[in-house]
C-alpha cells in the first residue's frame, strides 16, 4: 500500500525561515516511508494556502524521494496554461516528483474575485483538465475551447514525468467521479464522506472506468489522529477534534448524507464523536489505526490511504487551521511511520 499525508503549514513570521517546521515535518515523512506530501488550497482564508504550488517548490527543493502534490488546487479558478507552467517547473526541479490534486471548491468568492464563475465549476475544470494535458503532451499546438483559446504554443519547461505529472481529480457528486474517471490519473475520495458514501461514489468510478476501458486509480482521504494513548485520544482529543471539523464541514457540506447528519445534531439527537469518527476518520493508537485501514482496504479495496493529521479545523482567528503542535504533528508522523506503515508492507 501507499500512504500520503497532509503537510500543515506552521509558520513563525518571527523567524528567518518562517515555514522551517514545516519543511522538518516534510523531511521526517520522507524519512518514515510516506509516499506523497500534499498541501490544501484557498484564498482568503487564515490558516490556508493561497499559492500551493510556490510552497510545494520550497518543499520540493529539500526533500529527495517524497513526492510533493496538492489536496486540492482549485484548478478552475485560475489560468490552466499558467498552472501547467507552474507544475511543469516543479517537475524540473523535484526531478519528477510531483502530482496535482484537482477540485472545485466550495466558495464562490474565490470565483468572483479571480474572475472566474463558480455556476460555471464544472464545465471549466474540465475545460483546464483537457488544457493541461495538451500543454504538457503537445508543442506547437492550439486549443480552442468554450473558455479559454490560444494559437500555436509550446509550454516551457517540459514536465519531466512522461506522458505529464499525475493529475488526481476530487469529487463526491456524480458528474465529479466520472470526469475523475474520464480525464483524471487518479479519483481523491473524501476526507469528509462516510465509508458508506465512499463506496457509493466508488461504484459510480469503477463503473465508468470500465465503461472507459481505463484501469481504476484512487486515493482514500481521511483525516487522523493517532497516539501512544489510547485513552487520551478517544476522551480529550477525539471530541476535540470533532467538535472543529463539524464547524468547518458545516461551511462546505454539500453531500446530502452530511447534510443529513446535521439535521440529526441540530434537532437534538445525541450523536457522539466516536458516532462520527467511527467510518470518517482514523483515529485512536497505532493498533486501532491498524484495524481501521483494514476495513476500508477490506470494504473497498483501497491501496493508496492519505492521512490528515489534525487537519481540517476552522482557522477563522488564527492562521493555524490544524489541530496539534510540531511536537504533536511529529509524534503522529513518527507513529504511524513506525507501526503503521511497515504493517502494510509486509
Amino acid at each position: 500500500m501507499k500512504f500520503s499525508l497532509s503537510l500543515p503549514t506552521i509558520r513563525h513570521p518571527e523567524r528567518r525561515d518562517p515555514f522551517e517546521e514545516t519543511y522538518a515535518l516534510a523531511r521526517l515523512a520522507e524519512e518514515e516511508g510516506f509516499d506523497t506530501a500534499t498541501i490544501g488550497h484557498h484564498h482568503f482564508l487564515p490558516g490556508n494556502q493561497s499559492d500551493p504550488l510556490t510552497f510545494m517548490a520550497t518543499v520540493a527543493a529539500r526533500t529527495t524521494t517524497l513526492r510533493v502534490g496538492t489536496g486540492i488546487f482549485l484548478l478552475p479558478v485560475h489560468n490552466p496554461v499558467r498552472v501547467a507552467e507552474q507544475v511543469a517547473t516543479i517537475d524540473q526541479i523535484s526531478g519528477g516528483r510531483i502530482s496535482l490534486g484537482v477540485g472545485t471548491g466550495w466558495w464562490p468568492l474565490e470565483y468572483q474575485v479571480h474572475g472566474s464563475d463558480y455556476r460555471e465549476r464544472g464545465a471549466r475544470m474540465e475545460e483546464a483538465l483537457q488544457i493541461l494535458r495538451h500543454a504538457w503532451t503537445r508543442t506547437d499546438a492550439p486549443f480552442e475551447g468554450r473558455f479559454w483559446k490560444f494559437p500555436a504554443l509550446t509550454v516551457h519547461p517540459r514536465p519531466v514525468q512522461d506522458p505529464h505529472p499525475p493529475l488526481w481529480v476530487a469529487g463526491v457528486v456524480d458528474a465529479a467521479v466520472d470526469r475523475a474517471a474520464r480525464l483524471g490519473d487518479a479519483w481523491l475520495c473524501g476526507p469528509v464522506q462516510s465509508l458508506g458514501r465512499a463506496k457509493r461514489c466508488l461504484e459510480t468510478y469503477h463503473a465508468s472506468c470500465s465503461r472507459l476501458g481505463r484501469k481504476p486509480d484512487w486515493i482514500l482521504r481521511r483525516y487522523t489522529w493517532i497516539g501512544q494513548d489510547r485513552r487520551k485520544v478517544m476522551e480529550e482529543v477525539l471530541p476535540r477534534y470533532v467538535d472543529g471539523l463539524m464547524v468547518h464541514w458545516r461551511e462546505s457540506a454539500e453531500d446530502p448524507e452530511e447534510k443529513a447528519l446535521f439535521a440529526r445534531i441540530d434537532a437534538g439527537e445525541p450523536v457522539t464523536p466516536q458516532d462520527i469518527a467511527a467510518d470518517r476518520l482514523l483515529f485512536g493508537d497505532p493498533d486501532d489505526v491498524i484495524a481501521q485501514i483494514e476495513r476500508y482496504r477490506r470494504e473497498t479495496g483501497c491501496e493508496h490511504v492519505h492521512a490528515a493529521f489534525g487537519a481540517g479545523m476552522p482557522a477563522h482567528d488564527s492562521e493555524y487551521s490544524t489541530l496539534g503542535d510540531f511536537a504533536a504533528q511529529s509524534e503522529m508522523i513518527r507513529l504511524f511511520g513506525q507501526y503503521v506503515i511497515p504493517h502494510f508492507r509486509r
